[in-house]
């Protein structure tokens, strides 16, 4: 039993200094790595994927809140610009350009909104 267990020992002691072992763990060891890589690749792309579907279905529910919000500029701009003119001040034009530019900037980036998913 000894000469058996020591005829293994040997063996093993061989094979550990041999090239053939130590290649053979760094190409065991780059397979795992590789492997690894790929299956966390290809669960970032889902996740990726997934996000991307999400954000996407945004998209039309938050250009709708935007026109919304257009809407009430101009509504709040329009009883804004009456008072002051009714009262005689002299900041009528700024209030209807401020009125105007907000309601077109609301606007204009509710419809660019779709431009950033594409």
């Amino acid at each position: 039993m000894q000469k058996i267990k020591k005829r293994c020992l040997r063996a093993a002691a061989r094979f550990k200094n041999s090239g053939f072992a130590r290649k053979g763990v760094l190409a065991l060891g780059a397979l795992t790595l590789t492997v690894g890589d790929m299956m966390a690749s290809s669960k970032g792309a889902a996740g990726f994927t997934k996000a991307t579907t999400e954000i996407s279905s945004y998209q039309t529910p938050v250009s709708n809140l935007m026109k919304a919000i257009a809407a009430v500029i101009a509504l709040v701009g329009a009883f804004n610009v009456y008072f002051k003119m009714s009262n005689g001040d002299q900041d009528v034009k700024k209030t209807i350009m401020l009125t105007i530019g907000g309601c077109i900037a609301f606007i204009a980036l509710s419809e660019a909104l779709p431009l950033f998913f594409k």
